[in-house]
């Protein structure tokens, strides 16, 4: 599996930071790789000229050092370093229907990105059957993340824009390999990590054992409490590597709506991230008993400052994301309850999501396949406004694959200016009628919440299936 031995002795070493260990950490512990890469694709709205995208493609590996990290095991640690700018011809696919188009893509998004033998993406460009044009990137998650690869997609039509008009291009994207350093030297500190670390205890004892309230209904926990004929078992083991089949929906929030959405954050100065959050927890907690206590993966991209939002790089990393919210809360209340854990969770960034999983894993002595977490949510938010030099439709695919019984992501469709929300999930637990319920839990949620701010979290949950 891994690459033969390469000769590193002139490049500099670097270990991995947090967030690439979270990700390794899901690469060596499932049994399926593609679980550990990000497909995605982004159609814009005018014709190519593809020999000046080349040479803008040429350009973006040079000032992208997303592009140029590689990875080599050196004494049983992954270490990456980064190498020279280098040429790549880009091949360019023409889909003669949609058919094709989806078949070939969602083939390449279940394939692997072996990153421990230099291939460490994947890159089309790519025309349509209805005559636009677009470019695919598979990316290994050690590599970039998410908001990375929208910044990839910017950056690259910035200078082919620049090229076209003849203009001078844009300056450069930072250093990812200087965050890198960075990061190291921050979370080295053992003082600061001891704190963390008091916080994540404390954090995690504060509500005692969490409950498994799974986006599928409680069923799978009852029949895993007959099997080990123990009632008051919370957490089963749902986690099983040999049931990671997953399959995707795709649903989509209107443009009215998420207007709706998005002046409710603006007025109450609110990430949207929390409102949906609520959406989610509180089809979870309608489906398992009406229960109070409901825990996610949340990720956080982790791009604080304006020179990290202008980097590539993988800096993404979950925060386990547990609240316990009484039914006699308003809307409004129990958002700001979200919020409120979101913000205590972002003071200690620096706590790397493996020791905080280990952690959890043992103050309850959860087995390896045993968690709490109902699902991982991703907020990316792509740019809707005119900032983008075309208009543009980002899409992700199906892994095939994957380690949670849920994945979540939502994304702004700058082509009306509504939202996609991608669900992924285990076929194993979930059925298409469940996750296509799940979604209307989530939007009346929000919707009846944004409408009236001052209902209560009983009167929400009345309002959904159950």
């Amino acid at each position: 599996m891994f690459s033969k031995k390469k000769d590193v002795s002139g490049y500099k070493l670097h270990s991995l930071i947090n967030s690439q260990n979270g990700m390794y950490l899901m690469y060596r512990f499932t049994l399926h790789k593609q679980q550990v890469q990000i497909p995605s694709s982004v159609t814009v709205d005018t014709d190519f000229d593809f020999e000046l995208l080349q040479k803008a493609f040429d350009i973006e590996i040079e000032r992208n050092e997303s592009f140029r990290i590689r990875f080599v095991k050196e004494k049983g640690e992954i270490k990456q370093y980064f190498i020279e700018p280098y040429k790549l011809k880009v091949e360019h696919k023409h889909f003669s229907s949609v058919e094709e188009q989806e078949a070939f893509f969602n083939a390449d998004a279940e394939k692997p990105c072996y990153f421990l033998k230099d291939e460490c993406f994947r890159v089309y460009f790519f025309t349509t059957f209805g005559g636009e044009c677009g470019i695919y990137s598979c990316f290994s998650h050690l590599v970039i993340d998410a908001l990375g690869i929208v910044g990839f997609y910017m950056d690259l039509f910035r200078v082919y824009k620049a090229l076209l008009k003849g203009e001078e291009i844009p300056p450069a994207l930072d250093s990812y390999e200087e965050y890198i350093e960075k990061e190291l030297q921050k979370c080295s500190n053992e003082e600061k990590q001891k704190k963390h670390e008091e916080f994540y205890k404390e954090y995690f004892l504060k509500n005692g054992e969490p409950y498994y309230a799974g986006v599928h209904g409680h069923e799978f926990l009852d029949n895993y409490r007959k099997k080990k004929k123990n009632p008051d078992i919370r957490v089963p083991m749902a986690y099983n590597p040999l049931h990671d089949k997953c399959d995707m929906i795709v649903e989509h929030i209107s443009p009215e709506d998420t207007k709706k959405i998005f002046d409710y954050c603006i007025e109450n100065q609110i990430s949207p991230e929390s409102i949906f959050v609520m959406g989610l927890r509180s089809h979870c907690s309608a489906v398992n008993y009406r229960v109070d206590d409901v825990s996610m993966m949340s990720v956080c991209s982790k791009r604080m400052t304006v020179k990290e939002k202008n980097m590539c790089g993988c800096m993404a990393e979950p925060l386990i994301f547990r609240s316990k919210i009484g039914e006699d809360l308003s809307f409004s209340e129990a958002v700001k309850e979200l919020v409120r854990i979101r913000l205590s969770l972002y003071r200690h960034l620096d706590y790397p999501y493996t020791k905080a999983r280990d952690m959890s894993l043992k103050l309850f002595n959860f087995g390896p396949i045993q968690g709490a977490n109902a699902l991982m949510y991703s907020w990316i938010p792509v740019p809707i406004d005119d900032s983008f030099p075309f208009r543009f439709h980002f899409k992700t695919y199906n892994l095939g694959r994957y380690f949670t019984p849920m994945y979540t992501i939502t994304i702004p469709n700058p082509k009306d200016k509504g939202i996609d929300v991608y669900y992924m999930y285990r076929t194993k637990l979930s059925t298409e009628e469940q996750i296509r319920q799940m979604h209307k839990n989530f939007l009346k949620t929000i919707l009846d919440g944004i409408d009236n701010p001052e209902i209560t979290v009983k009167e929400l949950l009345d309002n959904i299936g159950g």
